[in-house]
């Protein structure tokens, strides 16, 4: 594993520093990625395990139409909704969500607050919301280090020497761990108590039956 110091332990070592070193002063750590899914040979089930599965595959099978029905008549509500939510906003009542149909039979429309666009687009949507535009775009700056730094022993040195024991007021570096492409198939090598014991702090993604 790889050893984590702190700014003042950086500091004390001085000139024998070096990029690694640096990097290690703050790093954090991620969700690690999810394992590639493997495919596998058909086994026979015994017969009631047969039915069940004859069952799930005609549940999925008809719950397939219904979702095509569900697309088919969204579109035509949802667009009722925006209309109907725009009339209200700028009558000055303007709501998240709202309840449409029916008493009997009636849907929640939610509208959320997430917007996708070009950063291409940025300046034309700064000049249409004109005075506007500071409260209601806002722009972060994310700082990354060229990867080719990394592969060049001259640009390492000279990193640790602009920026050196200060790095982590400035950076941090994120450490994530994932396991092997065969891990699954080489926890069966470990002995059954060992793999026990592994059970428990990690768990392996869910089986699905599609």
């Amino acid at each position: 594993m790889t050893e984590f110091i702190t700014k003042n332990e950086f500091s004390q070592r001085g000139n024998t520093m070096n990029f690694d070193d640096m990097l290690n002063t703050n790093k954090k750590t991620k969700t690690p990625a999810k394992a590639k899914k493997a495919n596998a040979e058909i086994t026979p089930v015994p017969a009631a395990i047969q039915t069940e599965i004859d069952n799930l595959l005609a549940a999925k099978k008809a719950k397939k139409i219904e979702d095509s029905n569900i697309k088919k008549a969204e579109p035509t509500i949802i667009d009722f909704g925006i209309k109907l939510k725009d009339e209200k906003a700028y009558s000055g009542k303007f709501q998240k969500s709202y309840k449409i149909g029916s008493d009997d039979n009636h849907v929640n429309f939610v509208t959320a607050n997430k917007w996708s666009f070009k950063e291409d687009d940025v300046d034309e949507i700064v000049g249409i919301l004109g005075d506007k535009a500071d409260n209601m775009i806002v722009e972060e700056t994310e700082v990354k280090l060229k990867a080719d730094v990394f592969k060049n022993e001259e640009l390492k040195a000279k990193f640790v020497e602009m920026v050196g024991a200060e790095f982590p007021e400035f950076f941090e570096t994120v450490v994530s761990h994932h396991v092997s492409t065969d891990f699954d198939a080489k926890v069966y090598d470990l002995p059954e108590e060992d793999y026990s014991d592994l059970k428990l702090l990690m768990k392996q993604s869910k089986p699905s039956l599609r």
